[in-house]
Order: C-alpha cells, then sequence, then structure tokens
C-alpha cells in the first residue's frame, strides 16, 4: 500500500480494515470481531486515526461507546486494497489457471473458516 499512496500502513492495521463497516463500527464490535482487547483496539484506531483513515465519532445511541468510520482517505485505501488484491489474484490466475485459482480461493476460505 505505501506504493500506492498510502504511508504509514502496516500488517497489525488489518485488524481494523477488515472490521469497520462501511457505515462505521463500535470500537467494542471491531475488538470482538478481531480478537483484541478493546485498549489494544483503541490504541491501533488511534493510529489509523493520525494517518487519517478513520475518525472515531461518539456513537448516537450511546454516549459512552465510540464509533470508528472511514474518512475519504480510508475509503481510497479500501478501493486500493480491493484494486491491489484483484491483481494479485490475476497474475495467480495466469500462472496457475482460472479453474486452479478458483480451487486455491475455496481452499483458502475453507482454512480461514475453521
Amino acid at each position: 500500500m505505501h506504493a500506492r499512496g498510502f504511508p504509514g500502513i502496516r500488517l497489525v492495521h488489518i485488524a481494523l480494515i477488515r472490521n469497520v463497516d462501511e457505515g462505521g463500527t463500535r470500537i467494542s464490535e471491531i475488538a470482538r470481531r478481531a480478537g483484541m482487547t478493546k485498549q489494544a483496539t483503541g490504541q491501533l484506531a488511534s493510529e489509523f486515526v493520525e494517518l487519517g483513515y478513520i475518525r472515531i465519532v461518539p456513537d448516537p445511541t450511546d454516549g459512552r461507546a465510540k464509533i470508528a468510520e472511514y474518512t475519504a482517505k480510508g475509503k481510497r485505501l479500501l478501493r486500493a486494497i480491493v484494486a491491489s488484491i484483484r491483481e494479485t489474484e490475476s497474475r495467480f490466475a495466469a500462472v496457475i489457471g482460472e479453474e486452479e485459482m478458483a480451487r486455491l480461493k475455496e481452499t483458502l476460505t475453507l482454512l480461514l473458516t475453521r
């Protein structure tokens, strides 16, 4: 992502990227989904705020809770990630073929869901 113009992204940020919904997600829910403590998730979210990818807003239904939501820059990051995944899959498919690529994706999905 650095080469695509998104400096500061680290592998650990995937915990946020994968778990912040389009309309925003409570920090406690991100922590639950990522299997992290709320404190660790809060620290990671603060880093992502500093980088400009998300903002933290109060939950309108619970003043104690905080919601992480993507900024315009964060949404550009998501589009770049999707484009990068598609490019990688395309390169792999060019080597192993579309049918084998479909099997690979199926196998990886199976492994990740068990």
